[in-house]
């Protein structure tokens, strides 16, 4: 039995008459001493706070990710069912810069969203060797760039730079303003290969 539902039951008997009148009523009856709370083990370096912390974490994420019985908020995802995109776009001032948006997952069951059906010409494999570095250009037409080995430096004209590593992706569309001239200190993304393995990259044209 508990330690606290021992002490209870022990306050319950000091304060019930349970001896006739007369009679000297017994010892009173210390309640027992409460358990100390159980001990897990934890890293050398560990806080204090690791076990809450774990608790709302694991409680945060049940509450989030359960739906009945179905998981159905996975990272990347939100209550509606979206994929967040990553898009090398051409802003107004026609310059190369990196934005998020939300493509809908609006199809398949809980267990597996699905966006609608994207239309696809054609794809290209490519292999950069190791040293690959372009020059400043757009992009031709507008692709998916798929990481398959490697990895991949994409600068833009403002010094800023991203990597992707394989099982990254981006979807690039930093196509030259209409009726521009390509200005290579203006316009459009350069890339290159990083590490010591070869690029490999798969372009999915739309």
């Amino acid at each position: 039995m508990s330690g606290w539902l021992l002490g209870l039951l022990a306050g319950a008997l000091l304060v019930l008459p349970l001896e006739p009148d007369g009679l000297e009523p017994p010892d009173a009856v210390e309640p027992p001493e409460a358990l100390p709370p159980p001990s897990w083990p934890q890293p050398a370096n560990a806080p204090e706070s690791a076990n809450v912390t774990a608790a709302t974490n694991a409680v945060t994420f049940m509450l989030t990710s359960m739906v009945g019985n179905a998981i159905y908020w996975e990272q990347g995802m939100d209550r509606e069912g979206s994929f967040t995109q990553l898009v090398l776009y051409t802003d107004g001032d026609g310059r190369a810069k990196f934005k998020q948006q939300a493509l809908a997952l609006r199809e398949g069951t809980p267990q597996a969203r699905l966006s609608a059906i994207v239309p696809a010409t054609g794809y290209q494999l490519r292999i950069s060797p190791v040293g690959f570095r372009s020059e400043f250009h757009c992009t031709p037409e507008p692709q998916w760039v798929f990481i398959l080995g490697g990895e991949m430096e994409i600068g833009l004209q403002d010094g800023h730079a991203r990597r992707f590593r394989p099982g990254e992706h981006f979807f690039s569309a930093d196509v030259l303003p209409g009726g521009a001239r390509f200005d290579p200190k203006v316009h459009g993304h350069r890339s290159a290969q990083c590490g010591p393995e070869p690029l490999v990259t798969l372009f999915l044209k739309v």
